[in-house]
């Protein structure tokens, strides 16, 4: 995959300096890190945490690749946060071959800043700004905003939530039980990552009886 960051990479992307547009870097950071975890708010929105782990999100995502490891060795060869912010754009707009990420899934100054921000923490989440936010980024009680905000549409088609992914099972076709979502949620299944450490109990539950109330035809 495009996303095993080398030398040979790191050296031939473009440098950039700072943030697109004089936003600042804290705004860019905290924007950065909304979108990565809940996207830019359209229905059925795929999100970067429901695809890739990032400590500093946090998001555990399986699908795409571990972005920490993905930037550890070359941040311990001390190369720019640049260099990364440009890869990570690069890859925004135009994915490797064979991924299943979408081009210019984020664009614009929404793209920049999630590149800020991956380049800033992958890797780095013990640095200060880079530390996640209490509670981690789903901050939703209601199931339906949680199954939005958590991207469980970018890999699920639930006709209810008007989601189409394709990655994971089609939940009205499946209609999971409330126990049954319960535990993929809690524990994960395959691609699925267990989203116990971004959900609370209560968020696992509501989202389970959301999905289990409304999946079929």
């Amino acid at each position: 995959m495009r996303w095993r960051i080398v030398p040979a990479l790191l050296g031939a992307a473009f440098l950039v300096a700072g943030c697109a547009g004089g936003v600042s870097q804290g705004e860019a950071l905290d924007n950065g890190r909304q979108l990565f975890l809940q996207g830019d708010g359209d229905e059925g929105d795929t999100t970067c945490a429901s695809c890739h782990t990032l400590e500093a999100a946090p998001a555990s995502g399986t699908i795409g690749p571990n972005l920490d490891d993905a930037f550890r060795a070359a941040r311990e060869d001390d190369f720019e946060e640049s260099t990364f912010e440009q890869v990570v754009r690069e890859q925004i707009r135009t994915p490797g071959v064979g991924s299943v990420m979408q081009p210019d899934l984020l664009t614009g100054q929404d793209a920049d800043d999630v590149a800020h921000f991956v380049a800033r923490c992958a890797a780095n989440a013990d640095e200060a700004a880079c530390l996640p936010p209490e509670g981690g980024g789903v901050t939703a009680t209601d199931g339906a905003e949680i199954f939005a905000q958590a991207g469980c549409g970018s890999c699920h088609t639930l006709a209810a939530a008007d989601s189409t992914g394709t990655i994971g099972p089609n939940l009205d076709e499946t209609q999971p039980s409330v126990e049954l979502a319960v535990d993929r949620v809690t524990n994960g299944s395959g691609a699925m990552p267990s989203f116990a450490g971004e959900l609370s109990e209560e968020q696992i539950q509501a989202v389970a009886d959301y999905v289990a109330q409304n999946a079929g035809p």
